[in-house]
């Protein structure tokens, strides 16, 4: 499995979710999920893109790991979590 299709319905990822699944490529975070437990997709050392076009309740440390990729929306919780946990990040237009 290198994408993972997650339920709009989804609204907790609790922590170590998808630790070290490691052929996952790229996530899309459905907007209904509030609640990001701590190293959800950390260990996943192909991961590159995780896309969170919303901003959760609660985002937990090390979500992933620090080669990939955070996609957001400038200005959001998210963006401002990226920025103080050192996470590379990419804005939507």
């Amino acid at each position: 499995m290198d994408s993972l299709q997650l339920p709009d319905s989804l609204e907790v990822l609790d922590e170590s979710a998808f630790f070290k699944c490691c052929n996952l490529t790229s996530v899309v975070i459905p907007p209904n999920v509030r609640y990001l437990g701590k190293w959800i997709f950390h260990g996943c050392n192909r991961l590159q893109y995780l896309e969170i076009r919303h901003d959760p309740e609660f985002i937990g440390e090390w979500i992933i790991n620090k080669a990939a990729t955070i996609r957001c929306y400038k200005g959001s919780k998210v963006d401002r979590y990226c920025q103080q946990s050192g996470f590379k990040v990419e804005y939507f237009s």
